[in-house]
């Protein structure tokens, strides 16, 4: 019985001693939070759990050009599909529709021009799959804590928050002061960005760039708050539990 009341009094001091800590990191946390929403000047949005949203300034949509290769079907439609190359000129051929003008239109632009062409002949609202390859297009792939991992095309180097913009931006575990960039093809060691830092100082536009091929890798954070909280409440549960046996 002794032992048991011992083994209380220490579930108390506990409880007594992380308290202050639990709500100090908290009121941290949260003043933390609010000073990068309030004077992040650089035009991007941060949830409230400090996660990165969808920037404001999206990559632009790419467009078709002279040299590309389009690949276009209709689903239900075999007899309209087709591969084409963009010829002098921007024109495709489609068959049935005979030539489009393409040179200059975005993906979703050719599929509503594709959509019009079409009503002649199907009836309804047809489901159109473009697929548009470049010579000159390759890939980045972001994985980590974002809302969408995958391979994004790009033809250039792109902005580090462009590039987690397109991912969906980041999850609310996200480590943003530890972003990595893997570079492809190269013998150097990963390059680490400090984004967080960066977007409370407004300053992102002095970042590395994202090149093509490369990989993005945002790593989750250890959530300090949750894992005292976590705790707090075991000892808790710990307490409860001696009073009912004592």
């Amino acid at each position: 019985m002794q032992k048991l009341v011992v083994l209380q009094r220490a579930a108390v001091q506990i409880i007594h001693t992380l308290l202050p800590l639990l709500a100090g990191l908290f009121i941290i946390s949260c003043s933390t939070r609010e000073s990068v929403v309030r004077e992040n000047p650089a035009g991007y949005s941060r949830s409230g759990s400090g996660s990165l949203g969808v920037a404001v300034s999206q990559p632009k949509a790419y467009r078709i050009k002279q040299g590309d290769s389009v690949d276009v079907s209709v689903w239900g439609y075999p007899e309209f599909t087709t591969k084409s190359m963009v010829r002098e000129g921007g024109m495709i051929i489609v068959p049935l529709v005979g030539e489009l003008m393409v040179d200059g239109l975005t993906k979703e632009q050719f599929q509503q021009l594709l959509k019009q062409k079409l009503s002649d002949y199907i009836h309804g609202d047809p489901r159109i799959i473009v697929a548009i390859f470049s010579p000159l297009t390759q890939k980045v792939t972001v994985i980590g804590a974002v809302v969408k991992q995958e391979n994004f095309p790009v033809l250039t180097e792109v902005p580090l928050v462009e590039m987690i913009s397109s991912a969906g931006g980041s999850t609310p575990e996200a480590d943003l002061r530890h972003v990595k960039i893997i570079r492809a093809g190269r013998n150097e060691d990963p390059v680490e960005v400090d984004l967080a830092t960066a977007l409370e100082n407004g300053t992102v536009e002095g970042l590395p760039r994202v090149r093509p091929g490369d990989t993005v890798f945002v790593p989750k954070t250890e959530n300090a708050v949750k894992q005292f909280s976590d705790f707090l409440r075991d000892a808790v549960l710990l307490f409860g539990f001696f009073s009912f046996v004592h």
